[in-house]
C-alpha cells in the first residue's frame, strides 16, 4: 500500500477527468456532501470541481488508483533506466569486440550513433507536425513502450479508467508529448552514457587497432568526413587524426601508439558531441516545456460534465443559514418625514422569485419594473438607486410558497426604508404558508392591508388608489 499524500495540481485534474468521463458515460454520481464540501472551500468554479472530484474520488478508490499509477510507472522507469545503461555498454562491446581484429572506425560509430541519429530525425518530424487529438501520445518510441508497459502491468477497469482519463487530459495540448520526450531522451542519454563507458573500459583494458576501409570511395573522402566530424568534439580538447594519420589506417590497422590515441579520443568525441549531448539538453529542454505546460493547464469547463456542474457549485444565490438567534423584536421600517420629499414615480421590485414565474407580469407596465433582486449585488444597487431617488410607492413582490427568513424580511424593512409607502404583493395567491408572510411583516409594523394578493389590487394600488378600498369595491 502507497502511503496517502496530497496530489499534485496536475494529478487533481486528472481526478477531476476520471470522474467526468464516468459521469459522462454512467450518469451522474451520489455528490450532495461532496457539492457542500467544495462549495464551502473554494470561491471559483474550476477549484470546487476539483474538491468535488477529490472527495468523489476517495470514495470510489480512483485517488487510490492515481497513486499507485504513479508508483508503477517509477518502477518501470527505474528498470528502464538500469537496461539502458546495460544496453549501451553491451552496444560498445559489440562493436568493438575482443581486440582480436582491427576496429573499423566507420562501422563502430555507425553502430553506436546510427539507431540513435534515426530515432531523432523521426521525433523531430513528429514534433514538427501540429498537435492533434487523435496523435496524444507521440514523445518517442521509449516514453510510448514505458507508458504501455505501465498500463500491462495493471489491466483493471479502474487502472484502464485512470489511463483513458490521462489520455484525454492531455490530448488538447503537448504536454504528453513534452513528458514523454523527456523520457525518451533521458532514456536515450542512459544508453549513450551506458556506450561511452564501455569504449572507455574496453579502450583501458584492451589493445585495439584502427582501420576504415572502401572499395569504391576515394580515401580524401575519409579524410574530410574524419575531419569534419572532429570537428566539435575539439572545441572541448578530444584529439582528431591528422590527415597523414587517417590515410595511413586506410591501408593498415593504426598500431602506433600516438595514431591509436588520436582514433580513440576522436571516437569518444564523436560519441559525446553528437549522440550523448543532444539527448541530454533535449531531456532537460523537454523536462521544461512540460513543468512549464502543467503551470498552464487547465480544466476544459466548456465540456458537458464540467458545465453541468456550473448551476450546483456555483449557484446564482445561496443560503447560508443562522448565523445567531432571532432577535425578539425585528427591525420595524422608518416612516418618519424624511420621506415627505419622494418622489411620486412607483416602483416595482420582485424579490426571490420561483423560477417558473414569469417577471416583469404582464399586467402592470414594464417601466415601473425595477428588478429583480436574487443576488446580493442586485439587491445593494437596488438600495443604493432608491436612496439617491426615493419611490412614493414601492411594490415588493414576494412567491408565497416560499417560507420567509430573517433574510428576506429584513430586506423588505431596508426597502421600506428608502420609500414613502410600501406594500407587499403576494405574487401567485394565497398559500398555505400565507399566515408566515402576515406574521412576519406585521412583526416588521405592516398592516394587514400591505399584504396585497392579486394582481389588479396591486395595478391600483401602484396607479395610486387605496388598495384595501378597492378590494371591499369587490
Amino acid at each position: 500500500m502507497l502511503p496517502s499524500r496530497s496530489l499534485t495540481p496536475f494529478e487533481s485534474r486528472w481526478l477531476a477527468e476520471v470522474v467526468r468521463r464516468h459521469e459522462e458515460r454512467h450518469g451522474p454520481l451520489d455528490d450532495r456532501a461532496q457539492c457542500l464540501v467544495a462549495r464551502a472551500a473554494a470561491a471559483d468554479l474550476e477549484t470546487r470541481i476539483l474538491h468535488r472530484a477529490d472527495a468523489i474520488g476517495v470514495r470510489e478508490g480512483w485517488r487510490d488508483a492515481i497513486l499507485h499509477w504513479h508508483g508503477r510507472a517509477r518502477l518501470v522507469l527505474a528498470v528502464a533506466a538500469v537496461l539502458a545503461l546495460v544496453f549501451g555498454f553491451g552496444a560498445a562491446a559489440g562493436v568493438l569486440g575482443d581486440g582480436s581484429r582491427p576496429v573499423n572506425v566507420v562501422w563502430t560509430l555507425g553502430g553506436l550513433l546510427g539507431v540513435n541519429l534515426f530515432s531523432l530525425l523521426l521525433w523531430l518530424v513528429a514534433t514538427a507536425l501540429p498537435v492533434r487529438g487523435g496523435m496524444p501520445l507521440r514523445g518517442g518510441a521509449l516514453g510510448g513502450v514505458w507508458l504501455r508497459v505501465v498500463a500491462v502491468l495493471d489491466r483493471s477497469p479502474v487502472a484502464a479508467a485512470v489511463l483513458q482519463a490521462l489520455v484525454g487530459l492531455t490530448a488538447r495540448t503537448r504536454i504528453a508529448q513534452w513528458g514523454l520526450g523527456c523520457i525518451t531522451h533521458a532514456l536515450w542519454a542512459l544508453a549513450l552514457a551506458g556506450a561511452v563507458a564501455g569504449v572507455l573500459a574496453l579502450l583501458a583494458t584492451r589493445r585495439y587497432g584502427f582501420v576504415w576501409e572502401t572499395t569504391i570511395l576515394p580515401g580524401e573522402l575519409f579524410v574530410g568526413l574524419t575531419t569534419a566530424l572532429g570537428a566539435l568534439p575539439a572545441l572541448a580538447g578530444f584529439p582528431v587524426p591528422d590527415p597523414a594519420t587517417i590515410v595511413a589506417s586506410g591501408d593498415a590497422p593504426m598500431l602506433d601508439e600516438a595514431g591509436r590515441r588520436a582514433w580513440a579520443g576522436w571516437l569518444i568525441g564523436a560519441l559525446l558531441a553528437y549522440g550523448l549531448l543532444p539527448r541530454l539538453l533535449l531531456a532537460l529542454a523537454c523536462g521544461g516545456l512540460w513543468l512549464a505546460a502543467l503551470r498552464r493547464l487547465r480544466l476544459d469547463l466548456a465540456r458537458p460534465g464540467y458545465a453541468r456542474l456550473r448551476a450546483v457549485l456555483m449557484p446564482d444565490s445561496e443560503r447560508i443559514g443562522v448565523s445567531d438567534p432571532e432577535p425578539a423584536i425585528m427591525p420595524r421600517p422608518l416612516r418618519h418625514a424624511a420621506h415627505a420629499g419622494a418622489s411620486g414615480t412607483a416602483a416595482l421590485v420582485a424579490l426571490e422569485l420561483g423560477s417558473d414565474v414569469a417577471w416583469p407580469p404582464a399586467q402592470l407596465p414594464a417601466t415601473l419594473d425595477a428588478g429583480r433582486l436574487d443576488s446580493r449585488e442586485q439587491r445593494r444597487a437596488a438600495l443604493s438607486r432608491f436612496a439617491a431617488d426615493a419611490p412614493g410607492r414601492l411594490l415588493v413582490a414576494i412567491d408565497p410558497r416560499r417560507t420567509p427568513d430573517r433574510g428576506t424580511l429584513g430586506l423588505i424593512a431596508e426597502l421600506a426604508e428608502h420609500a414613502a409607502d410600501t406594500r407587499v404583493w403576494a405574487l401567485g395567491g394565497d398559500t398555505a404558508r400565507l399566515a408566515l408572510w402576515r406574521e412576519g411583516l406585521a412583526r416588521l409594523g405592516f398592516a394587514p392591508e400591505a399584504l396585497i394578493l392579486d394582481a389588479a389590487a396591486a395595478q391600483c394600488w401602484l396607479g395610486g388608489h387605496d388598495a384595501s378600498a378597492t378590494e371591499e369595491a369587490r
